[in-house]
């Protein structure tokens, strides 16, 4: 796909989204795939007209609500998730620049689109109204951008950590002004504990209950984002914002990195900055209004290659262990949940 799209000069988004309506065929028409697609399935059947919230999410329990009402079963309902996610995947294409193409077809795709479609369902929501805010403030139209990027907490709260990576990225650091974002953010990050501290600390606890990772876990993840670091060296971008995103994605690699050593949360982290900052990267171009440079272009086919070798990896590893691994892959016979 990106061979053609090279081919035809980067002037058509025809290839891009073909290669869309085949990724949405395999994840909506998914059986019980996706390591985590039984337990969502769980979830949505639960939000009945009895049920009581108890700090998941509001966006999304309000989304499966309302998708359930339709679907009448938690397994449509989930599929037509996905199907929300891939919708919100088209109108970033079709209103996306010759930068946001190239890195959703070289990155964004091989990296995440069956991990957020068919396996992190909320997380998956969340990115995409992330990418959605990023292409609005591009287009220099702030506030619906603004508006978009507080709606992904509401699917995810994590994504708090991705908006405060991009804000970073994209602000004058020694500007007195910004200085007062970071109370109101703390202010925003203390209502939230406050609203569902029963929520966050069973969170906390499961991730406490997990298996703690090998000083190896998260390698992948941490060797994409190096790589990335390395090519913004030999980028055209000025020394100052060149030396923010290199100090930022360093910075956060290798402190969550450590993290992972220890706690799973680590590599959650991890698979939020591995989205956050390529994001950072597009829109730091989109703002100098420069297109990528040549080294930056093979560092994402690279990294979109490496992410596709460790997911791949992931799912052969794990191939028919629990109610919905990832493979063996095959088609929902019907949506009533067979």
């Amino acid at each position: 796909m990106l061979l053609l799209t090279a081919l035809a000069g980067n002037r058509t988004r025809l290839f891009i989204a073909t290669s869309l309506l085949v990724f949405m065929g395999i994840s909506v028409l998914r059986g019980a795939v996706g390591t985590d697609t039984a337990n969502y399935e769980l979830i949505v059947d639960g939000f009945s007209v009895d049920y009581i919230w108890a700090g998941m999410e509001p966006g999304f329990v309000v989304l499966s609500k309302l998708l359930l009402s339709v679907a009448n079963t938690g397994f449509a309902a989930v599929r037509l998730i996905s199907l929300i996610i891939f919708i919100m995947l088209f109108i970033y294409l079709a209103r996306s620049d010759k930068n946001e193409r190239f890195l959703l077809g070289a990155y964004f795709l091989p990296a995440f689109v069956y991990q957020y479609s068919m396996n992190g369902l909320r997380i998956g929501l969340a990115a995409m109204l992330l990418l959605l805010a990023t292409q609005n403030i591009r287009q220099l139209r702030r506030k619906s951008g603004s508006a978009l990027a507080v709606a992904a907490l509401f699917f995810h709260y994590s994504s708090l950590v991705s908006l405060l990576f991009i804000w970073v990225s994209q602000s004058r650091w020694l500007k007195a002004s910004n200085v007062l974002v970071i109370p109101a953010l703390i202010c925003m990050l203390l209502i939230l504990l406050s609203l569902n501290g029963d929520y966050f600390i069973a969170k906390l606890m499961s991730y406490q209950d997990s298996e703690s990772p090998s000083a190896f876990s998260g390698l992948s993840k941490v060797a994409v984002l190096l790589l990335l670091v390395l090519a913004l060296f030999f980028s055209k971008l000025p020394s100052p914002e060149k030396a923010k995103l290199i100090v930022l994605g360093a910075g956060f690699t290798i402190s969550f990195w450590l993290v992972s050593s220890v706690s799973y949360a680590g590599l959650r982290f991890l698979d939020l900055i591995s989205f956050a900052f390529p994001v950072a990267i597009l829109l730091t171009y989109g703002r100098l209004e420069l297109n990528f440079d040549k080294v930056l272009k093979l560092a994402f086919v690279v990294a979109g290659i490496l992410s596709v070798l460790s997911g791949y990896r992931s799912f052969v590893s794990e191939t028919g262990i629990g109610p919905s691994p990832f493979l063996p892959y095959f088609f929902a016979n019907s949506f009533g949940g067979d």
